[in-house]
């Protein structure tokens, strides 16, 4: 079946669905794959830039990193 006919016989079911559970049920399916697919965006996008970082050698050693983390946990106090 092809996305628009899935998409029109969706609609077709939710007109004719009087249950309010099962139409929350399905609006909370949608609703958590949209937000799933934002959050794959955003993870794509933090991935690309970490690579971007490496090549241009903008890392840091295990070290200057937790001398980093203790510096500025030191400051939070």
């Amino acid at each position: 079946m092809e996305v628009a006919a899935i998409k029109t016989e969706i609609q077709k079911l939710v007109e004719t669905q009087s249950d309010p559970a099962i139409l929350q049920r399905v609006y909370e399916i949608l609703e958590q794959a949209q937000q799933e697919a934002a959050w794959k965006d955003v993870m794509n996008a933090g991935a690309l830039r970490a690579e971007e970082d490496i090549k241009a050698g903008r890392i840091y050693s295990m070290e200057e990193f937790r001398s980093m983390i203790t510096d500025y946990i030191k400051q939070k106090r």
